[in-house]
Order: C-alpha cells, then structure tokens, then sequence
C-alpha cells in the first residue's frame, strides 16, 4: 500500500479537542443554560498557527464537527456554533496552517451528535432494555437514515475545503437494539437479536455488528477517497485488549484507516500503555503508518497541565516504537488557548525533531511475538468472570474463576517482557499477521482460547522449522463459540493432555532444576487463580515446574489465615513443561504467571516469564543490561545499522485508600550514571544521537560492551554494522 509521506514523516501533531455547547440551542443543555456564555467567541486562527509554528506542531487535527452536532465552519447544511458569528474556523486555520505547511485534519463525530438526535430522536440507538441510548452523549444508529446525513456533512466538508484528512471519531458505542438495527438483523438471520452476552447468539451478533460497521465506514471511506483522494481517512482506533469486542471495532477496520490512530492516555491504562499502543497499532496497519495520542492533562480534559516529564516520557514512548505522537489539547470556552502548554509541546518537538534522521524508516528487530486473537476478544466477554477489584487489605484467592483472563495475561507478558529488556511485538490471528511468524525466534500465546485451523497449521508449521512457542492457560481449549473441547487443540505440539481445571484456587508452582528455571526462586510461588490439571502424552517432555496443592481450599467455614493457606506437598503434576519439536521449541505452562504478573507485580513472575522466551528463542535478546527496570529499550534496524533507545520515566509514590490511589506522575528527569549495554560482537561503532559522541566498545573473547556515561529520559544511539 502506498501512501503519502507525510503520513509517516510528519510525527509532530496536536489534536485541537474542542467539544464546545452551543448553549443557544435547545438540547445542548436540557434547558438549564441559555446564554452563550463566551463560548467559541474568541477563536484567533492565525495566533494559534503561529503557537503551532513554535510547538514544531506540523499535523493539527482541527474539528469539523463535534459531539454536540455543532459544526466550525460555513456549513449549509447542518448547526454552524453561534459563538464563531461570521469566523470560518476551520477554513481559516486551513488556511493559515498551509502558509506554514502543517497539515489540517479534520474532526467529525460520527455516533455520538446531540443536535442530530434533537431533531430526530427516532434515529436514535438505543440500549438492550429498549431505553433510548443517551448516556451524557446521544447516540445515534448507523443504520438510519443518520448514515445519509452523514454522508452529506462529509461532502460538504471534503468538496468545500482543502483538508488533508479525516479524523473519524465515536465509532465504539455498539450494540444498539434501535428499530432500524433489530430489523436488518431479522432480514439476516432470521431470528431476534440476542439482548446479553449470556445469551445465545452473541458471539455472532457481534460479529454481525462489525460487518455493519465495517459497512458504513466503507461508505465513507469511499465518499471521502471520491472527492480528495489525497485526503487520510483516519479512524479513531477504540478497539485495543481494553475495549469489549462488542463496542464494535478490530482490526479488520483498519483496512478502511489510512494511518492507525489510538488514544494512549495514560491515566485511563497506565504509563505502560503508550509503549504497548504503538504496538499494537502497528501490528494493526500490518507495519503502515499510525499515530498514538497522549494528553496534557492530569486527568482527562480536566484543564491541568500534565508535569513535562511525564509528558516527554509518554511521547518518547510513541515515536521511539515507530509512531507519530498527537498531544491532546483543549482550549478554554472561549478559543483561548494555556501558553504552558505549547513552551512543554515545544520542548518535546525539539528532541524529537533532532533525532528524526534515525526514526524514519526505522523498523523492529524481531525476537519476541506476543499473540492477540479479535476471537479471544470476543470470548473473554462471554467467559470472563473476574472479581472485581477488593478493598480489603489482601488480594482475593481467585482472583477469576473462569478459564478466560485476556487483558491481564497480554497486558502482564508485555510488562514482564519490556521490564526485562526483551524486544516484543503484536502478531494477531489474522492470516497477513500470523503470516509474518517466521520473523520471529518465539511467540507467546497467553491463554490464547481458541485457534482456527489455519492458525493452528501455522504454529505446527513455525515450530517444526525451528521457531518456538509458549503458551499458557487454557490455549487451544475452546472453539471460536466458547464451547470448551475435550483436549487441547494443539495437546501434539505441547505434549500434554487437558485433564480439568484444578480443584484448588490458591494454588503453588514449584521449580525444579531445568534450563528455564535458572535463577528462580526454589521457595513454592503463590498462584491467585486455579491452575490447568495436565498429564503428559509422550516422553519428549520434562518438567521445569510441578504444582503443590494448598493446605486447605478457603470456605466460609474453613479458612487459614486470611485466605490464603500455606502450600501443602508437592503433587509431583507437571505444572510447566518444555520440549524440542522438529527443529524448533515448546513450552507449555498451565498456569497465568502472566496474569499474575499484571494484578500483582511479584519479580519471579517476571523471571519466569523472560526465561521461558530466551530458552525457547535459544538466543540471547540483542541488546541486554542489569536492572533498569523503568527504562524501555528499544531497538530498531535503519538501513545497515541498529538504533537503540532507552526511554525512561520514574513515577513518584502512590496514596492508595479504597479502590483509589494517586495517579501515576512523573515529576523529574532522572539522570541515570554509567548504563552498560552487552551489544552484538559485530558492532563496527557506536554513536550518540543527536550528538555523535563516540562510545568506546569493550571486547572480550565472549562479548562486546559500551557504557554510556550518563543517561536521561531518551538516550538513542546508532550502531554500525552490517544488520540486514
């Protein structure tokens, strides 16, 4: 696929988030404010690009139409915001954004219009229980005659004014049970629609409502391409591990997506998700271009100022992985805009332009491979049970009772894998995805329930040839209805049989002496979740681990302490196991370590985890260090050579009480003294970017070192040699 280059080149943007009432209008304010109240009145577009200019901003995502409906530009046809009087905002800030080529987005909602729902409340969606879907936003159906006034909004825009793009926002608030919807599902099947995840049928419904969607969008996509091909069609990509399957999107969606795009802010998942979002969208665009938001704010559009280290951290994260970072920004009721903002958006562009010789074009160096599946999404919403979160003083035993546990067994091997310095990537169940297997020396599949047959010809076929493979959990144990089969589908390539789920919620891992358990722990290792029962089906295997049952299983009647019972004696079961299977490596773990990892942070989770990837690779990661633990490490292949960087960020002490603590905040840059990287022997030269300060590499008859004398929040380096 061809595209632009500025869709990959120009990284520096800044979403201009502006959902601003029109109090003027009935509807906006269920009639408790009349007045304009300044809103949209004080907008100075040819300001703004010149703060623009100096933030290094060269993509602006500027609305067209928000969440209320209200446009912000000269329409004919839909509510143009009262408080811009006779300013074009839009074809102004076009205008006056070409004169300094930054590009122009623009910003349409699509399910979410109050105006639209105002005047036609019966293309509403509405909710399982029949209730109109109006939840602080209004939501409207695709299937009703919206999708043609949609259309027309988007003719207007793409005709009238020389945008470079569209952002498509609001594409995740499905199911709906509207009139329109319930009766092109019963043309379709034949049937109801199902009203519950508990029902049946609604695995297939789900997928039924993305083909819908996959519909519209194509409809605009095509509408869009017709009148400005040149223009990005861009979809707001809500669709990662954290959003249900239900709501709407995966990545077949992305086919319609002229550059990915999905909002990372950390304060929803954390300061690992940047990291983890890059990733994830550029396994999504199969390698294409995408973009990552991050947010100025403490909280969500609360109108703080996120500290500046926290922002460089967040930003680093994106563009070190191969994305353009997109700062959210809003501006205050009236247009103003907070000049602190843009001094922090101007420090960050400013690094990041300095190093942008060395980020495009950069592509991964493949190693790892962490396996999600669009199938196990949909399944964990039917199957998951997990508990929600306590406020007791202690962790409940079982923690998720049921045998699926997606979110935190991907989100927990991602941790453990970039806390130990080992590179990983997103290969999905896609057939161009899992396709891209051999690249890599190992995949893990976390508690991955259900393959198809071509995905599971894939992985027999990866091994034999000499890749590896992990999995953990219940993978391969169920088809894609969430019907639990009799075995594993893949009990050949793991060497085990499914015996049952254990009887016991709190049980123990035990090592023993393997080459996976170097280093670990001898001490039995808690298990907060019952663990897969498994017999072995050939002699090929041995086991690294057994499992040791509790003392007791915790009741309201019989109970030890507080609820978690010491390890009684070891089983002798196999807990976790590992093979040679044609050329390659397996290993299969009956337990979550991973999931474990992710709730509650224990280091031999960790271990555990990186010692199965490297024994299974049979490779040492590329670029190795001690500790470390905050920075990120990069590593990427430009041209010949390796650009390495190292991303750190120290988050301050939480208060927690309840189900609340402080959110993360990164206040200071930290300045890190003599890091030593082990590097590959075949490193001609190591360089600094942007200073090209030399490095000296220190050889031995086993390895080859550099230590850099000090390092901050982003450290790049370039190492020469001949990595093609």
């Amino acid at each position: 696929m061809t595209f632009p280059a500025w869709y990959s080149t120009y990284s520096r943007r800044l979403f201009f988030d502006m959902h601003l009432p029109d109090w003027t209008r009935p509807g906006q304010s269920a009639g408790d404010q009349h007045a304009l109240r300044e809103i949209s009145t004080r907008f100075e577009p040819e300001e703004l690009i010149k703060t623009f200019v100096r933030a290094r901003i060269n993509v602006a995502v500027i609305f067209a139409k928000c969440q209320y409906g209200n446009f912000y530009y000269n329409t004919h046809i839909g509510h143009k915001h009262a408080g811009l009087g006779d300013l074009d905002f839009l074809g102004e800030m076009v205008k006056q954004a070409h004169r300094h080529d930054i590009r122009v987005i623009a910003y349409y909602s699509n399910m979410w219009d109050t105006e639209a729902a105002r005047l036609h409340p019966d293309w509403m969606a509405e909710e399982a229980d029949g209730s109109y879907s109006y939840n602080r936003w209004p939501t409207m159906s695709l299937l009703s005659p919206y999708r043609d006034l949609v259309h027309s909004h988007l003719t207007e825009l793409m005709t009238n004014y020389e945008v470079d793009g569209m952002w498509s926002d609001i594409l995740s608030d499905l199911p709906t049970f509207d009139r329109y919807t319930r009766e092109r599902y019963q043309q379709d099947f034949g049937e109801d629609m199902p009203r519950s995840s508990q029902q049946p049928g609604w695995i297939n419904m789900v997928r039924w409502q993305q083909n819908i969607l996959y519909e519209y969008l194509d409809g605009c996509y095509q509408l869009v391409k017709r009148i400005r091909p040149e223009a990005a069609y861009i979809i707001n990509f809500y669709g990662t591990p954290y959003a249900l399957s239900s709501q709407g999107l995966s990545f077949k969606h992305l086919k319609l997506s002229d550059m990915g795009s999905s909002e990372g802010y950390t304060e929803w998942q954390g300061l690992i998700f940047p990291s983890f979002a890059a990733r994830y969208m550029r396994s999504g665009m199969n390698g294409g271009p995408f973009e990552i938001l991050t947010g100025r704010f403490v909280h969500t559009w609360d109108f703080t100022v996120r500290p500046r280290a926290q922002m460089r951290f967040e930003a680093f994260s994106v563009v070190a992985n191969g994305g353009a970072i997109s700062i959210d920004d809003e501006p205050y009721q009236d247009g103003q805009i907070e000049p602190a903002v843009y001094d922090i958006i101007e420090n960050i562009y400013s690094e990041i332009e300095r190093r942008e010789s060395v980020l495009h074009g950069a592509k991964p160096v493949p190693y790892a491979a962490l396996y999600v599946s669009q199938k196990v999404r949909e399944l964990d919403e039917v199957l998951n049970r997990s508990k929600p979160l306590s406020v007791g003083l202690t962790p409940v035993s079982n923690l998720n009772p049921s045998d699926s546990d997606m979110l935190p067994g991907c989100l927990g091997t991602f941790k453990a894998l970039t806390e130990a310095h080992i590179p990983v990537e997103i290969v999905d169940d896609r057939p161009e995805s899992f396709a891209t297997l051999s690249q890599y020396k190992v995949v893990f599949l976390s508690n991955i329930l259900t393959l198809s047959t071509a995905e599971m010809d894939a992985l027999r076929q990866y091994v034999a040839t000499g890749g590896a493979l992990i999995a953990t959990g219940a993978t391969s144990l169920y088809d894609d209805q969430g019907t639990r089969l009799a075995n594993f589908a893949l009990a050949d390539l793991f060497g085990v049989d499914f015996v049952k789920r254990g009887d016991f919620t709190f049980p123990y891992i035990q090592f023993h002496d393997s080459p996976i358990t170097q280093n670990l722990i001898r001490r039995p290792l808690p298990h907060y979740m019952a663990m897969w029962e498994i017999k072995k089906n050939t002699d090929e295997v041995q086991v690294a681990a057994t499992r040791r049952n509790p003392l007791i299983e915790t009741s309201g009647q019989t109970y030890y302490h507080n609820n978690q019972p010491p390890p009684d004696v070891d089983t002798g079961e196999p807990a976790v196991v590992y093979r040679t299977y044609g050329r390659g490596r397996v290993i299969y773990c009956a337990a979550l370590p991973e999931s474990n990892y992710a709730r509650l942070g224990h280091e031999p989770y960790r271990r555990l985890i990186a010692n199965m990837v490297i024994w299974a690779a049979n490779e040492l990661p590329p670029i190795r260090t001690e500790g470390l633990l905050n920075t990120e490490i990069i590593t990427n292949l430009l041209g010949k050579d390796w650009i390495v960087h190292l991303v750190s960020g120290f988050p301050q002490r939480s208060v927690r009480f309840g189900q609340y603590h402080t959110a993360d905040t990164i206040e200071e840059i930290v300045i890190i003294p003599n890091v030593r990287l082990t590097i590959p022997p075949t490193v001609n030269a190591v360089y600094r970017v942007p200073s090209g300060e030399i490095l000296p590499i220190v050889r031995t008859s086993t390895e080859a070192s550099i230590t850099i004398p000090s390092i901050e929040d982003w450290e790049t380096l370039r190492l020469v040699g001949d990595f093609e």
